[in-house]
Formats: C-alpha cells, structure tokens, sequence
C-alpha cells in the first residue's frame, strides 16, 4: 500500500501573518486613523493650539483650544486678552465671583456676562479714590469652586510668566482647604486644566493620594502633552453637545446662587447674566455644606495648606504682593464647623501669611456683613458684594506694602518731561 499518497501534503502558498497579530494590527490602524485625521487639520489650515497657555486661550480656533467654555477656560482667556498685565488680580472661588459680579452689576448700572466679564469695575473706581491709584486695572481670574491646590496652580499658569499683577488679592475660606467632596486634589478642574503648561515636580505629585494615584497622575500629565493628545482634547470639543446652562437669566438672588454652584463643566456667552438689579432673598445651603464639611480635618488638608503656602511662596519669589482675605460668611455656615477647626484654621492663617511675607485679613466673622448682604449662607450680593471691594480698597490704601507697589507703579509710568 502506498501510504505516502494517503498523507496529508504540506501547503506550498503560506498565509501572511501581520507581525504581532491582531493586536499589532489595531495599534497600526489607530495610528493610521490618527495619522489620517492630523492630514486632514493641515491640509485644510485648520490650526490648533500652539501649546503655551496664551497662545491656547488666545487662539483663532477658540473651539479647538482645549477646556474651552470651562470656567477656568474663560478665567485665563480674561487674563490673556488683556492687552497689558493687570495692577492687581482677584483670585479665589465663586465667593470671589459672586461678589465681583453683582457689586459690577449694580456699579455699571448693565447686564454682567459671566463667561465674559473679568474687569473689576468697582475696586477699580475705589482705589482710584481710596489708594489714589490712576487708571488701575483690576482683573478677576476666580473659579467656581477651586480650592487652595488650584490657587497654585493658576498662578503658576498665569503670573510665572512676562506678565505679572502688582497685587495678588486671595479671597479664601474654609471649604478650600477641606471640602469633602474633593477626594483627589489632582482630578479638579483647574488642577487638570493646567497640567499641561506647569512641569509635574515634587510641589505637584502632593496632590495625589497615594503612589498609584501618583503615577497614573505623572503618566496622564505626560501624555496630555502629546501633540496627538493635544489635538484630540481640541478636535473633541466640537463633537461633544453643549451641556451649558440653559440662556435664563438670573432673575433673583435665589436663581444667581443655583448658577454660581452648578456643576455644569462648559459655560458660554449668555449662559449666565447678573442684570443691573436682583430682588433679594437668602437661601439656605447648609444641607450642600453639610456634605462639604463633614470631616473638618480631612486626610487632604494639610496637603491644601501646604499648596496655600507654596502659592504665596512663589509669588513673593515673583515679587508680587499678595493680600489674603478670609470671605465673609454667614453665621450659620460658620457654626456648622468646631471651634476646634477655627482655632487651628486661623493660626494657620496667620503664620502661613506671616512666614511668606503676606497681608492678612480676616473677614469671615465680620459684623460688616449681615444676612442681607447675603445670597445664601457664603455668596455675597450686589449690597455685600460692594461693601467687601469697598474693605478691600480701604486696606489696600492703608498698607504700605499695598498701595506703595501700585502708587510707585504710577509714578514709573509718567513719561519723563523733555527740556530744552
């Protein structure tokens, strides 16, 4: 029997194998559909973001520039359109914004855009008459719900650079330094936002919990950088839908509070409008601060203090004078937190303030400030509001450190008389 017929014959055409199987051929069409989509950026100019932080919020392509609508977008967008570096600088949550914003409304007597409005009307037109400062520029960078980890972070995305404020006006108050909502001081908003134009160092790695929050925090930081990533946050914006608050404006106290603590992550021109005049309410928030204050030592603040005193570190190594205020708030806000807290809250304060060579006032226990000064138990509106710029520009004009760095600023900028 010829048993070689009957075996099977070896096949003569061998199939092709793609080296590294199905997996290699994945990463090989991810790349040419990435390939494929930055041929088609260029070959229609449609540009994106060069990557600086002013050449991002300043760019022809605002649709591309990444976090674009954010509010932390819209802060740095405010402090680069500018055309030249501010006096002095209101930095802070939406404490800070609440009061700026109505106190302008009511100032300007018109409509406030949010999204927009950035300029300080009324501290402006105050140190002008308080501090005899001419023509100073006053620019509000707040963020609705920052905190001290982010204050960092902003002024090393905006004031380490060629333009710098004379002053650096810090509105703070607890929830900053302890809200329990906040589980990794690494994943906020504006802590994301400016990672990719501040270097991931030591400073930077306190924000992460634990050393695999650490390394997955480095790794995402480093590959944001990626031209290829860069260009995905940009081109991603203009397919995801608009989850904005919807164009209603803000027709009484109540309705301007549920604005100021949305959670929305994009706002737009219109979104939100504080008209020229509220009808007056306070609405009680305690059950939001409840959750937020939950654990009055959480395992984060000392990590939050400890990016308080680097912020005001490095601005006093940029030779900026910062003036830290402790924002008014109500009462019933105020005791739903120990005397403990407060006792160890204020000392840290002062001697972080002290230590770096900063202004302090306390302000959160105020008998300036009553209820109807108030939006809810933290917001101050268009009454409270002007009434803190008006403390504000007072201080600043009876402390030398302050007013001497703006007055001698406009002294340096008159033009030297030309003799014959």
């Amino acid at each position: 029997m010829d048993t070689d017929k009957n075996l099977a014959q070896p096949e003569t055409n061998k199939k092709f194998r793609f080296p590294g199987g199905r997996f290699g051929m994945s990463v090989l069409g991810f790349a040419a559909v990435n390939a494929a989509l930055v041929s088609f950026v260029f070959s229609t100019n449609f540009a994106f973001p060069g990557g600086t932080i002013d050449q991002d919020v300043l760019s022809k392509n605002l649709s591309l520039s990444p976090s674009f609508g954010s509010w932390t977008w819209w802060a740095a967008h405010g402090y680069f359109a500018e055309p030249k570096a501010p006096d002095v600088v209101l930095m802070g949550s939406s404490l800070v914004n609440s009061a700026c914003w109505a106190a302008d409304a009511l100032t300007t007597k018109s409509p406030i855009d949010c999204a927009l409005h950035h300029r300080v009307v009324t501290l402006e037109k105050q140190l002008k008459e308080k501090a005899f400062v001419k023509d100073p520029t006053v620019l509000n960078v707040s963020v609705q719900g920052a905190g001290a980890c982010d204050y960092y972070m902003m002024t090393r995305g905006l004031m380490e650079g060629a333009r710098k404020p004379k002053v650096l006006v810090l509105g703070i108050a607890p929830r900053d330094f302890i809200d329990n909502k906040i589980h990794n001081l690494g994943d906020t908003e504006p802590f994301m936002f400016y990672q990719r134009y501040v270097n991931f160092d030591d400073d930077v790695a306190r924000a992460y919990t634990n050393p695999l929050a650490k390394l997955l925090g480095e790794i995402e930081w480093k590959i944001g950088r990626l031209p290829l990533r860069r260009l995905h946050a940009a081109v991603a914006g203009l397919f995801c839908e608009r989850d904005s608050i919807s164009k209603t404006r803000a027709q009484s106290e109540s309705q301007l509070r549920t604005a100021l603590s949305s959670s929305v992550s994009r706002v737009f021109p219109g979104d939100i409008v504080v008209p020229a005049t509220l009808t007056e309410g306070c609405f009680d928030n305690t059950r939001e601060y409840s959750s937020r204050y939950k654990n009055p030592h959480p395992k984060h603040f000392e990590n939050q203090l400890f990016f308080f005193e680097e912020t005001l570190k490095r601005m006093n190594a940029q030779n900026i004078k910062v003036f830290v205020v402790d924002m008014p708030t109500m009462l019933r806000n105020r005791e739903m937190l120990p005397v403990s807290f407060w006792i160890d809250y204020t000392r840290e304060m002062q001697n972080i303030c002290a230590r770096q060579n900063a202004q302090y006032l306390f302000l959160s226990a105020s008998p300036d400030f009553v209820k109807k000064d108030f939006v809810d138990t933290v917001h101050l509106n268009f009454r409270g509001g002007t009434k803190l710029l008006n403390i504000i520009a007072e201080e600043i004009s009876r402390r030398p450190q302050l007013s001497s760095v703006l007055q001698n600023s406009m002294l340096s900028s008159k033009k030297p008389e030309v003799t014959n």
